[in-house]
C-alpha cells in the first residue's frame, strides 16, 4: 500500500527581465505579465518605478550584472546575443552554479540560451519564454528563421556542396536582381524542403524537371545526389548543382588494397550507379576494416563520417539484397558493404545494391553499395496538418513513442503552460516555433492553427492527460472541420492512470470493485442529469475526480451519502511531476486535507476501497481456471479465497 505522505514543493525560480531600450522594455513587462513572477531591470530614463517588480536604475547596465548573476537563477536579456556576452565574461564561474542566462531580440522572434542550458535550466526556460512570446527557441546552432533565400546559407547551414563553385556569384547575383529562377528539388530532409520556406515571388520551385512550367529562366538550381545528364534542353551553363550530404557509402575490400585502386573503383562505382561523390557524408564498413589504411584514408581525405560494426551485428540488419555465402564463411556475415550502409543510414532499403569493382591499379577486389539517411527524402512532405497529442500527466517519459516522434517533427507548437511541463518541450525540434496557450482564447490558437497549415506547416496541439477527457479538442475540431483542415489525434496517459501507477493500486479488485467512473464536481460547468456525485457515489465504483480541488467540501458532503468515513480517499497534486505531492486520508478528512495543504488545481481525487487493496485473487490464473491458452491443472485446487466456484463468470472468457 501506498505511505501516507507529501513531497515538497520546489520554490520557483527567481527571474530578472532586463533591457535597456524602449522597446526592449515593453517585451519585458509584457513577459513578467505572463510569466507573474520575476523583477524588471531598465534604465531609469524611461521614468520611475510603476510596480514592485519593476527596478529602474542609475548606472550602466555593466555595473548591475555582476549582482545579478550571483542574486537570480535566470537572468533574461532582451539584448543582442554578443552584447550579452560581453556582459557576462568577467561573472563567470562554473556550469554548475552559473545561473541560466537567455538573450532575446528586441522584436521578440527568437529565444536563445546563452548560458547554463542543461544544469542552469536556460534551454527548458528558453521553451517557456518562447511560449509566452510566440518566438523560436535557439536550443541548437540552428539557423534564423528564413524570409527569403541565400544560397549561403544553402551550404552553410544545410550543408549542401554548391557544383561549381564559380557559378555561385551569377546564381546569387539573379536572385538578388529578381530575375526568374528555378529551383529542382528532388531530395530534402526535415526543415530542408525549399518549398515550405517563403520564396521570392520570381523564384519557382518544382520537386522534379518534368514539372518545370515552359519558360525561361536566368538560372536554375538543381538539388540532387544523382548524376544527370538529361538536362531537358536547360542551358549546362546556368545550372548550379547543389548536393545534399544524405548518402552512405557501404564498402569492403580484400587486404592491403592501395588507395589509388580504391580511389579508381570508386569513381566507376558512382559512375555507374549514376550517383555523385559529393553528397556521401559516411563511411561505413565492417569491424575488421577499421585498420585498412586505404579505407581509413578514403574517408579521411573525403570528410566523411566513419561506421565500423561487428560480424555479428552486421549479420542481423535487414534488406541485404545480394547475400554471399563465400562472405559468410570468411568473416561470419551474408554481406559487408550493403548491411553496413544499411545501418549506418538506419534505413530499410537500398539505394544502389552491391557491386563488385575491379581496378587496373591493383589486383584486389572491392564493393560498394549506397544507402540514403532515413532522414533524407526523395519527395517533399505532405501539406500542413495539425496533431492533437496527448502529452500524459507531466513526466516526459510518459508520453507515447508516437507523439515523441510527432513531437520532434513538428514546425509549430501549441501547448498550455500551466499544464504541459518544460521537459516535454525538449523534444521539440529547436527550430519549432511554441505558443502558449494559457492566454489566448479558442479563436486566437484556431488563427495560429490555421496560419501554420497554410503555409504547410506540421502543428501539435498538446493537451495534458489523455485526449479523451476534458481536453476541449471537439470545439478546435469542430473548427477545423468547417475550415477543411486536416487533423489527426495521438492518445496519451490520462492522470487517473499515474495516479493508480504511484499509489500502487489496481483500481479493479476482484469481488471489491469491477468499475470505474471518472468525472468532475459540479461547478460552473453544470453536470447534466442522474450525474452527479450523489448518483454515482451509490455505485461504490473507484471514482475518479477531475478539476475539483475547490469544491471539495462538496464532494465530501455528496460522496458521504453513499461512501462510509473511513473509505480511503487519495489526493494527487501534479501527479507525475517533480513537484507532486500525493496524500492518502479517508473521506470524512478529504476537505480538510485539501485545505491544509492549500491546493486549489490540478489536483486529482481518487476514492473506493481499490486504493492500496490488496485482497482476493483473480480467477484469471487460478489453477482450476483453464482458457485457450492454458489447460486445467490435475491437481485440482480450491478456489480463491472467498469464491465459489463459476463466480467470475465464463471460463473460457480470457479478458482481463
Amino acid at each position: 500500500m501506498y505511505s501516507t505522505g507529501v513531497q515538497h514543493m520546489k520554490p520557483a525560480p527567481r527571474i530578472a527581465l532586463i533591457a535597456v531600450t524602449q522597446k526592449g522594455v515593453e517585451k519585458a513587462r509584457h513577459l513578467r505579465q505572463m510569466l507573474k513572477s520575476g523583477v524588471v531591470y531598465r534604465p531609469a530614463r524611461y521614468g520611475p518605478a510603476t510596480a514592485s517588480w519593476d527596478h529602474p536604475y542609475d548606472t550602466a547596465l555593466a555595473a548591475q550584472v555582476t549582482a545579478l548573476f550571483a542574486q537570480y537563477d535566470h537572468l533574461v536579456f532582451f539584448l543582442a546575443t554578443g552584447a550579452v556576452t560581453r556582459l557576462l565574461a568577467p561573472c563567470l564561474t562554473s556550469k554548475t552554479t552559473d545561473p541560466g542566462v537567455l538573450a532575446v531580440d528586441e522584436a521578440g522572434r527568437f529565444v536563445v540560451p546563452v548560458l547554463s542550458g542543461h544544469q542552469g535550466g536556460a534551454n527548458a526556460f528558453a521553451r517557456t519564454v518562447a511560449g509566452y512570446l510566440g518566438a523560436t527557441p535557439v536550443i541548437t546552432t540552428a539557423s534564423d528563421v528564413i524570409g527569403g533565400l541565400s544560397l549561403d546559407l544553402l551550404e552553410d547551414t544545410l550543408g549542401w556542396v554548391a557544383e561549381p563553385a564559380e557559378r555561385l556569384k551569377a546564381a546569387a547575383m539573379a536572385l538578388v536582381n529578381q530575375e526568374p529562377v528555378a529551383i529542382i528539388q528532388e531530395v530534402g530532409s526535415k526543415g530542408g524542403w525549399l518549398n515550405a520556406w517563403e520564396l521570392p515571388p520570381h523564384v519557382t520551385w518544382v520537386p522534379q524537371i518534368a514539372a518545370l512550367p515552359p519558360q525561361s529562366f536566368s538560372y536554375v538550381l538543381w538539388i540532387t545526389d544523382r548524376r544527370v545528364d538529361d538536362l531537358h534542353g536547360l542551358a549546362a551553363e546556368r545550372i548550379l548543382w547543389f548536393r545534399p550530404p544524405g548518402l552512405v557509402l557501404g564498402v569492403g575490400c580484400e587486404r592491403g588494397i592501395p588507395l589509388a585502386a580504391l580511389e579508381d573503383g570508386l569513381e566507376h562505382f558512382l559512375m555507374t550507379a549514376g550517383f555523385v561523390r559529393a553528397s556521401i557524408t559516411s563511411l561505413a564498413s565492417l569491424d575488421r576494416k577499421a585498420d585498412e589504411t586505404a579505407i581509413v584514408e578514403l574517408a579521411q581525405g573525403s570528410g566523411w563520417q566513419t561506421f565500423f560494426y561487428g560480424a555479428v551485428e552486421l549479420a542481423q540488419v535487414t534488406g541485404i539484397a545480394r547475400p554471399s555465402p563465400a562472405v559468410e564463411r570468411c568473416v561470419g556475415t551474408p554481406g559487408v558493404a550493403e548491411p553496413a550502409a544499411l545501418r549506418a543510414a538506419q534505413a530499410e532499403h537500398l539505394l544502389v545494391e552491391k557491386q563488385v569493382v575491379t581496378s587496373a591499379l591493383a589486383p584486389q577486389r572491392m564493393t560498394f553499395a549506397l544507402a540514403r539517411l532515413a532522414a533524407v527524402e526523395d519527395r517533399p512532405p505532405a501539406p500542413g496538418k495539425v496533431i492533437f497529442i496527448g502529452a500524459g500527466p507531466g513526466d516526459p517519459e510518459l508520453l507515447t513513442l508516437k507523439a515523441r516522434r510527432l513531437l520532434a517533427q513538428a514546425d509549430v507548437v501549441i501547448y498550455a503552460g500551466s499544464l504541459i511541463p518544460e521537459a516535454v518541450l525538449q523534444y521539440a525540434p529547436p527550430t519549432a516555433t511554441l505558443h502558449n496557450s494559457a492566454p489566448l482564447t479558442l479563436e486566437q490558437v484556431m488563427g495560429i492553427m490555421t496560419t501554420a497549415v497554410q503555409a504547410g506547416k506540421q502543428v501539435v496541439r498538446l493537451q495534458s492527460g489523455d485526449l479523451s477527457l476534458y481536453s476541449a479538442i471537439q470545439e478546435q475540431m469542430a473548427l477545423l472541420d468547417e475550415a477543411s483542415i486536416d487533423y489527426e489525434a495521438v492518445p496519451g496517459i490520462s492522470a487517473f492512470q499515474a495516479a493508480a501507477a504511484a499509489l500502487h493500486s489496481e483500481l479493479t479488485i476482484p469481488e471489491v470493485v469491477q468499475t470505474i467512473i471518472l468525472t468532475r464536481g459540479e461547478g460552473k460547468t453544470k453536470m447534466p442529469a442522474g450525474e452527479s456525485l450523489t448518483a454515482l457515489a451509490a455505485h461504490h465504483a473507484s471514482l475518479c475526480v477531475f478539476l475539483s480541488a475547490r469544491l471539495s467540501k462538496a464532494i465530501q458532503e455528496q460522496l458521504l451519502t453513499a461512501y462510509a468515513p473511513e473509505t480511503p480517499v487519495a489526493i494527487l497534486y501534479r501527479v507525475s511531476w517533480p513537484d507532486e505531492k500525493i496524500i492518502v486520508t479517508r473521506l470524512q478528512d478529504l476537505h480538510s486535507t485539501i485545505r491544509q495543504h492549500r491546493l486549489t488545481r490540478t489536483t486529482l481525487i481518487l476514492v473506493g476501497e481499490a486504493i492500496g487493496n490488496r485482497k482476493n485473487r483473480s480467477r484469471l490464473y487460478h489453477t482450476t481456471h483453464a482458457h485457450i491458452f492454458r489447460k486445467r491443472s490435475r491437481a485440482r485446487k480450491s478456489p480463491p479465497v472467498g469464491a465459489e466456484q463459476g463466480s467470475y463468470g465464463d471460463e473460457n472468457d480470457t479478458r482481463c
